[in-house]
């Protein structure tokens, strides 16, 4: 009877795995589907450019951006699922997402330093937990990319901030905010906080991004950033002004 008992549990394990295996298959293969409509349609698209906030206006081609941006999207909601599927086979929980996580003491610790003297300091804000690309690595590149659809609180920013980071100087450049970022290494720089409008040619705008720059570069060789690593962005504020922190996960907690 034991013997039996312990075929059936098996059969039944391996029925268990052999669907999870299936349902992933599935995912893959939908997900697959998926990349090569967008490839395709991309074929026929006009290029589009970013307008950007630096010393020069410059043309920047965007697709292995993007294309890096939903391959990242769609290995955390693959993670995701895969983290539901083996809560609800074990009973636990429900099939809710984490909540982030929290920013670290050290940064908090840093934030008061800034903040010694009575200044008055805001609640913290996540404004986006991404993957870092070459293409935010680059030195030529210099630049952090937040794309608008994965910014976690938009009101980082003021009504008033937002409205400057739209309009142009009078040498007809895109306005940009200078901003005091903690670095991962609790170091300090100023960096350039802009927006960046991608049009088609027809000049109707289809997609934008916050994205940081200016002494970024020097931020990514400190700090040893490296393609795959994931990092969370944080706001907040000194007596009203704009600051922010970059926090480095490490790739244990990912």
């Amino acid at each position: 009877m034991a013997c039996r008992k312990f075929r059936r549990e098996e059969n039944n394990r391996f029925k268990t795995l052999a669907r999870l295996a299936y349902q992933r298959l599935q995912e893959l293969n939908e997900a697959d589907e998926q990349k090569k409509k967008k490839r395709n349609k991309r074929k026929f698209r006009s290029k589009p450019v970013f307008e950007i906030a630096d010393d020069n206006d410059w043309e920047v081609e965007h697709e292995e951006q993007q294309e890096q941006e939903e391959e990242y999207s769609d290995r955390k909601a693959a993670a995701a699922a895969s983290k539901r599927r083996k809560s609800s086979s074990s009973g636990e929980g429900s099939s809710s997402q984490p909540p982030p996580r929290p920013l670290p003491e050290d940064f908090k610790k840093a934030i008061r330093r800034l903040a010694r003297g009575g200044k008055r300091v805001t609640e913290e804000k996540l404004v986006i937990e991404k993957g870092l690309f070459k293409t935010d690595l680059a030195k030529g590149n210099n630049r952090l990319s937040i794309p608008f659809t994965q910014v976690l609180d938009h009101t980082f920013l003021t009504d008033e901030e937002t409205r400057f980071l739209t309009t142009r100087d009078g040498n007809n450049k895109m306005n940009f905010k200078e901003v005091t970022i903690i670095e991962p290494s609790l170091e300090l720089e100023k960096v350039k906080l802009c927006r960046w409008d991608m049009n088609k040619a027809n000049g109707k705008n289809t997609s934008s991004n916050y994205v940081l720059n200016g002494a970024w570069s020097n931020v990514v060789q400190r700090n040893n950033l490296e393609p795959d690593d994931v990092v969370q962005l944080w706001s907040f504020r000194i007596d009203q002004e704009l600051h922010l922190a970059l926090v480095k996960i490490p790739h244990n907690n990912n």
